[in-house]
This record gives C-alpha cells, structure tokens and sequence, in this order.
C-alpha cells in the first residue's frame, strides 16, 4: 500500500517505510546508486538498472519534462509525471494486468512547480516480446480496452514476457471521452505497425471495421507529415553546413 510523506522540500509517494524512502530519495537525489546497465541518459530522460540495497530497481528521471517551461506550469494544477507514472502502474495492477511493482516516486517544487522529479519501480526480470507473443499482447491489449483504458505507445517493444505471462511497461494509462472507439483502433493500429505478423489475429469483423479503416489513414497521414518535417529539417542542415 502506497502513503504519502513530505521530506525536506520533496513530495513522495512510497511503498517503502519511511526511513528507507527517506534514504533511496537520498540517494538518488545524490547520485550515490550503483548503475548496473543503463538504458537511457540524455537530455530527455534517465533510465536506468540500479541497485538499492538488495533490490534492483529501475529509475527512470523524467528531465524533458521536469525542465519544459509549458510542463512546469502545468503542475501548479496537477502532480509531476513521475507521481503519475507510479500510480498508473498502480492502477494497471489493480485493474488485474501485468506491471513492474511500484516502490517511490519523488517531486520537488519551487513556487508552486514541479522543478526535479523521478520514479523507480522493481525491476523486471523478463524478455522482450517478439512476433509469437503477438497474440497474448493482442488479448491483453483489447481486455485493457474493454474495461475503459488506453495504454499509449502500444509497440511490441513496449511489452516484457514473464513467464509466459505480459507485462507493460513504458506506459501511461488513459481513459478516452472523445471518440473512445477511434482511439483504441489508432492504439491497435500502432501495435499492428510494430507487429505485422498480429494482423492476421484480428477477427474479420475487426479487420473490416470503420474504426480501424480510419484509424490506419489518420495514422498514415500523421507518420507522412513527420516525414516530411524530418525532411525539411535535414534539408536545412545540409544547407547551414554548405
């Protein structure tokens, strides 16, 4: 069960008894955790294995969003995206779905915003889903649906096999109000682009629906559009270094 506690200038939600919440937000803070392999580490995010006493732990240290003036401002009216990313996993739980466990999220605030944020969660000893896994990723993906969420960024490489077993990861969840059977057929859509092989699961009924039909044009549209920004932008690098 998750508490929340105040320490120092931070705001944190745990799992943990305080005083090993009050020493992982340290150590984090200070950057005292081994990192045993690390996935991300750019100007967008951290992410990374790292070893908090006998638990291995995944951290991930949002720093985009902690840092973009518009996602500052926005948390004088809601939590940061890391408290939300760990009560999404909480939810995903509850709603009966595989996800890492969570263990501490942390904000801190200057003037009412969201200035440092991250959260950590078990790390999960799993492998990769592949094209054979399709089908059981399908399943969960549409019972996630059914009871009234998105998950967002539905790729195959979004999901981790546990014995036998799917797990999320890299996930927010969502409950669409505008147009909710266009969303979940753009997120089947986007899992279908990572995941060819998946088409031939869907039922004829599905595969023919409107929803989907119109969801692959809007997705076809928006990837064309993103090509050409790319293409643009390229075109006028090489034009800055001639």
């Amino acid at each position: 069960m998750s508490r929340l506690l105040t320490y120092g200038k931070n705001r944190v939600v745990s799992r943990l008894e305080d005083p090993a919440s009050r020493q992982l937000v340290d150590a984090i803070s200070n950057d005292q955790l081994l990192r045993e392999s690390v996935f991300r580490d750019n100007w967008r995010t951290l992410s990374a294995k790292v070893r908090f006493g006998d638990d291995a732990l995944l951290l991930k240290v949002p720093r985009a969003r902690n840092n973009r003036r518009w996602e500052r401002f926005l948390t004088l009216f809601r939590e940061s995206d890391a408290l939300r990313t760990f009560r999404h996993i909480e939810r995903l739980s509850d709603l009966g779905f595989g996800a890492p466990q969570p263990v501490l999220a942390c904000e801190r605030r200057w003037r009412g915003v969201v200035v440092d944020s991250f959260v950590c969660y078990r790390f999960v000893e799993g492998r990769p889903a592949e094209p054979r896994d399709a089908e059981k990723i399908l399943v969960e993906l549409q019972a996630l649906h059914r009871q009234g969420y998105l998950r967002s960024d539905a790729q195959l490489a979004n999901f981790l096999m546990v014995d036998r077993t799917v797990t999320f990861i890299d996930f927010r969840l969502k409950q669409p109000r505008f147009l909710p059977k266009l969303q979940k057929a753009r997120e089947i859509d986007r899992f279908l682009r990572s995941c060819p092989e998946a088409r031939h699961l869907l039922s004829s009924t599905e595969a023919s629906s409107f929803w989907l039909w119109l969801a692959s044009s809007l997705e076809s549209a928006s990837f064309g559009v993103r090509n050409l920004k790319r293409r643009v932008r390229n075109r006028r690098k090489r034009k800055n270094r001639a």
